[in-house]
């Protein structure tokens, strides 16, 4: 699965995980914020040591933290900004894939309007406003064509094929060459030696 992301798999994942994380994540702020109400001079323990040189011992009654717990609150932390980061990648490759399924949707609509077949536009929310001014236009070249079909079939005429376009864009090419070969400028080349 390292190559393809399997949309069955994102799916079931996306429902259970996005609430569980939004869970653990609302708890962990709320257990670091009543940590932090119970502590709120924690910074002035070290005030005295960074201003006179002098430790303060447990005489003084308040004991330091003990690492064991410095580590707990460090890996709940890192676990929460993991999560987090998890919750971005899984909101991006949800937008990812509407962004994916509104482009299949839309070459699906190409399609069947190619094919001559009226589709009312406003059944579809889901695409932007260029992308329905592209398909009005398209429906509206079909319509024409199609017209022009059926008036040259009446009057029994053959209907000649449009011309194909020319390969090169605003003609440029042989004139081109020949302006580029009449403004050249030879430039100097240093002996070598």
């Amino acid at each position: 699965m390292k190559g393809a992301v399997n949309y069955n798999y994102l799916t079931a994942m996306n429902t259970g995980i996005a609430s569980n994380t939004a869970n653990s994540a609302k708890t962990l702020a709320q257990q670091i914020a009543k940590q932090m109400a119970q502590e709120p001079l924690e910074v002035l323990k070290d005030a005295r040591e960074q201003t006179t040189g002098e430790t303060i011992g447990q005489s003084d009654g308040q004991s330091a933290r003990p690492p064991e717990d410095q580590q707990k609150l460090v890996q709940n932390q890192q676990e929460l900004q993991d999560k987090m980061k998890g919750e971005r990648r899984m909101e991006a490759l949800d937008r990812e894939l509407d962004d994916i399924r509104k482009q299949e949707k839309f070459s699906e609509l190409q399609k069947r309007i190619s094919e001559g077949e009226e589709i009312p536009l406003t059944d579809y929310p889901e695409l932007s406003l260029e992308q329905k001014q592209v398909l009005n236009a398209q429906m509206e070249a079909v319509r024409s064509q199609i017209a022009k079909q059926q008036e040259a079939s009446a009057s029994g005429q053959l209907v000649e094929p449009g011309a194909k376009k020319g390969r090169k864009l605003f003609n440029f090419g042989k004139k081109q060459s020949v302006k580029q070969e009449q403004t050249r400028v030879e430039k100097p080349v240093p002996p070598s030696g």
